[in-house]
């Protein structure tokens, strides 16, 4: 009797095990990201990671067009239930989201081993709105430039180790370009000193790290972004020069992927763009034969930054799993070195960078990011970039000299609201 009752209970308390595992309540994470992001980062494994840790978690995933911004702010705006973490164009959008009270911020996890002084700063400055972080940086950048050791080699522009002698004034960096460039008989280049990323995608981040290298900030004297110092004439003087010489191209006028598809195919020597693509090019010609080189001065001035964001929208059904998968996986530490081995690509935690220091081109990259700004915050983000790419562009055609050129700027976007 005794031995039944004890069998009794036994098939009782498994039941009970039984009924409580599935009264367990399961939470879907929702992830929208733009398409290419699904390519490149390994999303699957760092949520097969977090479910070890969450098994309650199912997640469900949605593809998003390039910058595809509008949408989303009319879904949230309408308190649509589309993602719990989206992963959307660049921090200056976020302030859109943020100014109409869409979004929510990260001030209360950002603590231990996530507070904000364990952030590379110029990131965490650009997901900061009126004090507040509000997005977390990924797919984190910094423009400089990437060049060929061998070539430079050849052209007497390495030190001892047959590493760059990196030109300090824009006039060394010239001089660098016309050894570095090759001209047939007839005086067509065959192989150009540098291509720069002047593309609609770069364009604003190409010039402000030139201005930020020369000037130590992107300010003029009235505090206003910098479109009239002598060291910005300086720039686009130097750039208007080596086009019409034929020691820099101008392939991203056409194709935004032009200065790497030189690089990987030989047709430049030096690439002005961001540091990532120094992984991408390194697969084809070799990573030995690659290195990141500061802009002129930038290990003094520094240079400028730019990633992406996560967001969380204040329509999302499971904040506090959203905001501990972006923490304990997007930002786990072999997230991070996966993305720097293949792609080059940043996230915002300093340790991650420190650690890799070992490696000439994370140490470089390391030297630089001490200096590095992000560009402000600014309502009309959008119509600046399209103003100065133009502008820019039409002087590089050689359509209008680099004093019409900033006079143009300037009158264009004097009616811009440019509020940081």
């Amino acid at each position: 009797m005794f031995k039944k009752y004890m069998i009794i209970l036994l098939v009782i308390g498994l039941l009970g095990i039984s009924m409580t595992a599935l009264a367990v309540e399961k939470k879907e994470l929702k992830i929208t990201a733009e398409a290419w992001y699904f390519n490149k980062y390994p999303l699957e494994k760092a949520a097969e990671l977090f479910i070890k840790d969450h098994p309650e978690v199912t997640f469900i995933w949605s593809k998003a067009g390039d910058f595809e911004v509008a949408p989303l702010m009319l879904a949230w705006s309408r308190d649509n239930y589309i993602a719990d973490i989206a992963i959307v164009a660049t921090p200056s959008e976020a302030v859109s989201f943020q100014a109409k009270g869409l979004l929510v911020d990260f001030e209360d996890v950002l603590k231990g081993e996530y507070a904000k002084d364990k952030w590379l700063k110029g990131f965490l400055d650009d997901c900061t709105i009126d004090g507040k972080v509000y997005a977390i940086p990924t797919d984190a950048e910094i423009m400089t430039l990437v060049a060929r050791k061998d070539y430079a080699t050849e052209a007497g522009l390495t030190d001892e180790n047959g590493n760059i002698i990196p030109p300090r004034t824009l006039n060394d960096f010239y001089n660098y370009l016309k050894k570095l460039t090759i001209k047939d008989e007839s005086g067509k280049t065959v192989r150009y000193g540098m291509d720069v990323n002047w593309s609609n995608e770069y364009m604003i981040y190409t010039y402000f790290s030139g201005i930020q290298a020369l000037r130590g900030t992107i300010y003029d004297e009235d505090n206003n972004l910098d479109f009239s110092s002598k060291e910005a004439l300086e720039l686009l003087s130097f750039w208007q020069r080596g086009v019409k010489e034929g020691l820099i191209s101008t392939s991203s006028l056409v194709d935004h992927s032009g200065p790497r598809n030189s690089m990987k195919s030989g047709l430049a020597a030096v690439m002005w763009e961001d540091h990532a693509r120094v992984i991408e090019i390194g697969t084809v010609v070799g990573q030995d034969k690659l290195q990141i080189v500061p802009i002129p001065d930038a290990l003094t001035n520094g240079t400028v930054s730019y990633c992406m964001s996560l967001m969380i929208p204040k329509t999302a059904q499971n904040e506090e799993l959203a905001k501990a998968f972006v923490l304990e996986q997007l930002n786990a530490d072999w997230f991070a070195h996966y993305l720097m081995d293949n792609w080059g690509k940043l996230l915002g935690m300093k340790r991650q960078v420190e650690s890799r220091t070992d490696i000439p081109i994370w140490k470089t990259v390391s030297e630089i990011l001490e200096k590095t700004v992000s560009l402000p915050h600014m309502v009309d983000h959008a119509r600046l970039v399209d103003i100065v790419t133009t502008e820019i562009q039409n002087m590089l055609k050689l359509e209008q000299t680099p004093e019409e050129t900033l006079a143009g700027i300037r009158q264009k976007s004097s009616k811009l609201n440019l509020i940081n």
